[in-house]
């Protein structure tokens, strides 16, 4: 019997300040992308009305791009929308998985119960203790945030599916470029002004944090340090360029300084290195986390998505400071456009992760 090929949904990530759409499509031997968009809303205003005419305008340019097939979307709700936290809960005689979360999930949520969409991308039994033991990473999202996203969805002549949540969707494109096995990996998504850090093995989630940590941090610090307050493509490109090539001196990826090369090398070190080093320390916490839950963790290694490629040997510092191996990895590894053809793996491109690993959930009423 035929089987028609499955049409993935368009993929939705509504940012703290951009909205981006991805559209997978099945190729002949491997995952293509049909459609990307990107979408800068700084320009909104601080009206809510006049930022939300400006979201439903950019999934206006989604729907009506020939980029984009069908009206079916799933989507990543603003991460000041969502709440994460881990719970250990043990499961009553007569009481139902399900309800066991619940009862312990309302302990933690800073809304009403009856005003919270509760979900449970990860959960896995307790390795030592009481018989129906569990621990699961639990995310919850109010209600009314929910209503809204279909509302302005709906607006634009499109159909929400389905709610996904950054974490599952960082874990998804992982698992398509390198797989997943028994050893837990570090996963980071460095964003604008939030970094994503989660510790994530086959089975499921050990551990996830979202930290106040971003790209635009670094930038600021440079603009601030170098005379560069209204030039911050010259920022990004010195970050690029340089990076954190003065800490490695003449180890991987070392820049072949010239003495003006050098000093710009020692310069931006002294400049966002104490910045990094923050960054360190929330790697250390997680870590720290993961191994009291399982103090014979032994981490493959940790991998940097998102903005990370546009800091220059970010990889290596971290993995000399963590002692653990270190991996930038980009966006469209391991991706195709809709023509066969290997997809350019520019920075601009960096926005897009989270979106591709949106992008890849299937629906299966679709």
């Amino acid at each position: 019997m035929f089987e028609s090929a499955y049409r993935y949904p368009i993929a939705v990530d509504f940012g703290d300040t951009s909205l981006t759409a991805v559209q997978c499509k099945a190729g002949r031997r491997e995952l293509t992308v049909r459609g990307l968009y990107h979408h800068d809303l700084n320009g909104a205003g601080e009206d809510p009305n006049q930022a939300t005419e400006a979201v439903v305008s950019a999934l206006r340019q989604v729907a009506g791009s020939r980029q984009f097939s069908g009206r079916s979307v799933v989507a990543h709700l603003p991460p000041d929308r969502i709440f994460s936290f881990p719970i250990r809960f043990q499961v009553g005689r007569d009481e139902r998985l399900e309800d066991a979360i619940v009862r312990e999930t309302q302990h933690y949520l800073p809304f009403p119960l009856e005003n919270a969409v509760i979900d449970y991308p990860s959960i896995l039994p307790v390795a030592a203790g009481a018989d129906n033991a569990y621990r699961a990473t639990i995310i919850a999202a109010r209600m009314e945030d929910i209503h809204y996203t279909l509302d302005i969805v709906k607006r634009a002549r499109l159909s929400l599916q389905a709610v996904d949540f950054s974490v599952s969707s960082l874990a998804r494109l992982h698992d398509h470029l390198f797989g997943m096995n028994d050893n837990p990996v570090i996963l980071c998504h460095v964003g604008r002004s939030r970094t994503l850090a989660a510790v994530i093995k086959k089975e499921g989630i050990l551990g996830e944090r979202m930290v106040p940590w971003g790209f635009l941090g670094l930038i600021k610090k440079i603009q601030d340090n170098m005379e560069l307050k209204n030039d911050r493509y010259k920022a990004k490109i010195l970050l690029k360029d340089y990076g954190l090539s003065e800490a490695l001196g003449s180890g991987r990826q070392a820049v072949q300084e010239t003495t003006a090369q050098e000093m710009i090398c020692q310069i931006l070190h002294q400049i966002i290195s104490p910045y990094i080093e923050e960054f360190i320390d929330e790697l250390h916490r997680i870590i720290a986390y993961t191994r009291s839950e399982e103090p014979d963790t032994t981490f493959e290694g940790i991998y940097l998505y998102g903005q990370a490629a546009g800091i220059r040997n970010l990889d290596a510092y971290v993995e000399r400071r963590l002692s653990i191996p270190a991996k930038v990895v980009g966006p469209m590894e391991g991706f195709a456009d809709s023509a066969g053809k290997a997809l350019a793996d520019v920075s601009e491109w960096d926005t897009f992760t989270l979106a591709l690993g949106l992008g890849m959930r299937k629906v299966s009423w679709l």
